[in-house]
């Protein structure tokens, strides 16, 4: 058995290296690279790409799936109803958890614009606690940037300011990467927020959250030494090319799903 991840791109890497000190699974992931970036996308679209990536997993006998993006957290998993056909761990439930009990009661949201106008940050946050104030802040340059390979330089810093700017303006004491791409820019997000914010990645309550799973099961692998497998929709070497630049290090050979394309 192994543990399934899935983004729409590199930005789930972020997850996936969250997950390598607890994992006594193997991993899958899979970047549904063809059809990035999900923050653009429509409901029915999202909903369409879930349903096959579901299918993928199923395929290769995965326990449980990480939904490694806030878009498909925000829009899709509501609709999955009580019984998804895998267990799921998705990152708006992991970053509440994480918020509620640190913030001072002033929560910005670093977002896609389909996360931002779900509306389900503010929704889940003021469910677990309703006195919260909630500003939320889309980032529609962000992801591209970064699937780009754009880590920092002139282009990273003006984005960044222009999102980071609204939420100091509205006084926040927290701010959550509601992306798992904008880990990736947390130098440049910090240095524009300042030390006086708090910045979350959503990623360190996954890694809680699938820990506690895995204790119930038997362990197939050591944490440390268990194998990944990466799989794409998209163009496997592209994706390799800037993994293996974000990580700085080599990961194994990216396949093509063959039941992904233009079509899927």
């Amino acid at each position: 058995m192994a543990i399934g991840i899935f983004d729409s791109g590199v930005g789930g890497l972020t997850v996936w290296q969250a997950l390598q000190p607890i994992a006594t699974e193997d991993i899958v992931y899979f970047g549904d690279t063809i059809h990035i970036p999900y923050g653009d996308k429509t409901p029915e679209q999202l909903f369409g790409y879930f349903r096959r990536i579901m299918d993928f997993f199923v395929q290769r006998k995965v326990s449980a799936v990480v939904v490694a993006c806030n878009t498909m957290s925000a829009v899709v998993v509501p609709r999955i109803g009580p019984n998804p056909p895998l267990p799921l761990f998705n990152m708006i439930d992991a970053a509440v958890a994480q918020a509620v009990p640190v913030t001072k009661g002033r929560i910005g949201v670093l977002a896609t614009r389909a996360t931002t106008e779900s509306g389900a940050y503010p929704r889940a946050l003021k469910n677990a606690a309703p006195d919260l104030e909630v500003a939320s802040q889309a980032c529609p340059k962000l992801v591209p940037f970064i699937e780009a390979g754009l880590l920092g330089g002139p282009m990273i810093s003006d984005a960044v300011k222009e999102y980071v700017t609204p939420l100091l303006q509205a006084k926040v004491d927290t701010i959550i990467l509601g992306c798992t791409h904008y880990p990736l820019i947390l130098p440049e997000i910090r240095r524009v927020a300042g030390n006086g914010v708090s910045i979350l990645d959503p990623a360190e309550q996954i890694r809680e959250d699938v820990a506690r799973f895995l204790e119930g099961r038997t362990p197939t692998c050591s944490p440390g030494s268990c194998r990944t497998e990466f799989w794409v929709s998209g163009d496997p070497w592209r994706f390799q090319s800037l993994a293996q630049d974000i990580l700085g290090t080599a990961i194994p050979p990216v396949q093509r799903y063959s039941g992904a394309g233009d079509g899927w």
